[in-house]
């Protein structure tokens, strides 16, 4: 059973180039620790949002199992230490979890 996240990130205007040193710090520290899913980064090209500042990561993760130990990383000393940075960045971010549903 697949398990999917979500997580739509807004980020300020003119912070970009920022958050996305930031990202590549945390994606490392991710893959150094463990867990880190296999994923995609998706830009809104249209429809409802900020276009220019809307990430969206889609990222697959076998079973909630899994799901966890991604979220392991967080309590990394060096993850913490990054975290308080992405304040001065993102506006604003969410998590939405959905599991892969077979069809009958």
């Amino acid at each position: 059973m697949k398990v999917i996240m979500l997580c739509t990130c807004k980020i300020m205007p003119g912070k970009m180039a920022e958050y996305m040193e930031l990202e590549k710090k945390v994606f490392a520290i991710s893959e150094r620790v463990g867990g880190m899913p296999t994923f995609r980064r998706l830009n809104l090209m249209s429809g409802e949002g900020d276009l220019q500042h809307t990430i969206v990561y889609l990222m697959e993760f076998d079973n909630f199992a899994a799901m966890d130990d991604f979220g392991k990383s967080a309590g990394d000393p060096e993850m913490m230490a990054l975290m308080p940075k992405f304040d001065s960045v993102i506006e604003y971010h969410q998590h939405d979890v959905y599991m892969e549903t077979p069809m009958p």
